[in-house]
């Protein structure tokens, strides 16, 4: 692959570093597709697409090395011919560990339980997890794991925690298997955190110094060049826009205190899509809405003044969204777990943005919490741009208050008001 990557011919590369350049550039690339988010694959633009995105980085970066390292730009005919091999290679890697291989789970709970556990991971879009057996007999596990060939074991709420572990221990002496309890399941292959099951292990590990919730060099670099990018479309479509906003009546611009990082509340930059002010829901049908207004809503145009919170660094690109002050004040209230969205900067678009589209409702933001959750804790370069390239779809192609948040009966529990565990120190209710 090496030299059909660089192409190593006097006459096609002009320089030897090149070679080398590129062959490392694109054989790193192949290899970190391959370890990307398991939840991406739910996703239904972003699995298709960030392998693309990702080996489109390594022509970048092949040209940029190229001009450090050897002073001029590797040559055009390698550098497409690599393009297109790791693209190839990449399919070829995602079809056949499609078609070959996928992670058989043994439900230990009732029928009804992983009927619809089943049903869940089919609508998420979870493929890469198959239910092929139930049982609520520890005694005979390891023979069902035997019969059913399971890799993973799954136990809900109502089978002891100490009693399972103690029998996958006693099945791995003849067969490699893991367990976890349904919630871990719902976090690493649904994308989603139960709220019922946060406890003080599960946010103690947020304040650990290598959680993701802390921001990384990558990630502010991130935010940073994608809005100088959009900033000059941004001018442009204000300039275009604001005499048409202005006939609606009213200023150009909407100007919000929204609720930031650590409970701090900032202003937010908006184009105006509303008559009159409050800090009420909203609705698709909102009848606030100017007729302007609705296009720039369903397009998210009116979202891109919020570049400039990102540039002075009140927001990201990626988060959970910034919430209204009084509304924030509400749900704080109403939902104990919802302080914990503000541990990281608010964003444009985030991970329960795409997946659950609007809250106007207690129970619509309890939803999206449980996915604000999992970002948090899970976040990543590679996760911010796989949202962001779903963000895109959603804005061509669906209406995002029609979205339908996944795996809602596991995210607010069987009660539908298990709404979380105590407000963090340091951000007490209200503190916004």
């Amino acid at each position: 692959m090496l030299i059909a990557v660089a192409g190593a011919t006097p006459t096609a590369i002009e320089h030897p570093r090149h070679a080398v350049v590129l062959a490392l550039a694109f054989l790193v690339t192949a290899f970190l597709s391959r370890h990307n988010p398991e939840v991406v694959s739910t996703l239904p633009l972003a699995r298709i697409a960030l392998p693309v995105a990702q080996v489109a980085s390594a022509s970048v970066v092949s040209v940029v090395v190229g001009l450090i390292t050897v002073g001029s730009i590797p040559p055009a005919a390698p550098l497409l011919a690599g393009t297109l091999i790791v693209l190839l290679l990449t399919a070829w890697f995602e079809a056949r560990s499609r078609r070959r291989r996928f992670v058989r789970v043994l439900v230990l709970g009732t029928t009804d339980e992983s009927r619809e556990l089943q049903a869940t991971v089919t609508d998420v879009g979870a493929h890469h997890y198959r239910v092929v057996a139930t049982t609520d007999e520890l005694d005979h596990l390891d023979e069902t794991l035997v019969a059913s060939r399971s890799d993973l074991v799954v136990f809900t709420d109502h089978i002891d925690r100490s009693a399972v572990l103690h029998h996958v221990a006693q099945a791995m002496r003849t067969r490699r298997v893991h367990a976890v309890p349904l919630s871990t399941f719902c976090e690493t292959a649904l994308g989603v955190v139960p709220l019922a099951s946060v406890d003080a292990v599960w946010l103690t590990a947020l304040a650990s110094p290598d959680a993701a919730c802390h921001e990384s060099p990558s990630g502010r670099a991130f935010d940073v060049v994608v809005s100088l990018l959009l900033s000059i479309p941004t001018m442009f479509l204000v300039a275009l826009l604001a005499p048409f906003i202005r006939a609606d009546g009213g200023p150009v611009f909407f100007r919000q205190w929204r609720v930031g990082r650590d409970g701090r509340p900032f202003e937010i930059l908006k184009l105006r899509t509303m008559t009159g002010e409050g800090a009420d829901w909203s609705s698709a049908d909102d009848p606030r809405i100017t007729r302007l207004g609705a296009v720039l809503r369903r397009t998210h145009i009116d979202e891109l003044p919020q570049v400039l919170n990102v540039l002075k660094g009140d927001m990201s690109i990626v988060g959970p969204r910034p919430e209204q002050v009084l509304i924030s004040h509400d749900l704080e209230n109403e939902i104990p777990l919802f302080p914990y969205r503000h541990m990281v900067r608010p964003g444009i678009t985030g991970w329960a943005r795409v997946r659950c589209g609007y809250a106007s409702s207690t129970e619509q933001s309890a939803l999206k919490l449980g996915n604000d959750l999992f970002y948090i804790k899970h976040r990543s370069l590679v996760l911010d741009v796989a949202i962001v390239l779903e963000t895109l779809r959603l804005t061509l192609f669906e209406r995002q208050h029609e979205v339908r948040p996944p795996a809602a009966d596991y995210v607010l529990g069987p009660s539908r008001t298990a709404f979380g565990a105590p407000a963090p120190p340091g951000l007490t209710k209200g503190s916004a």
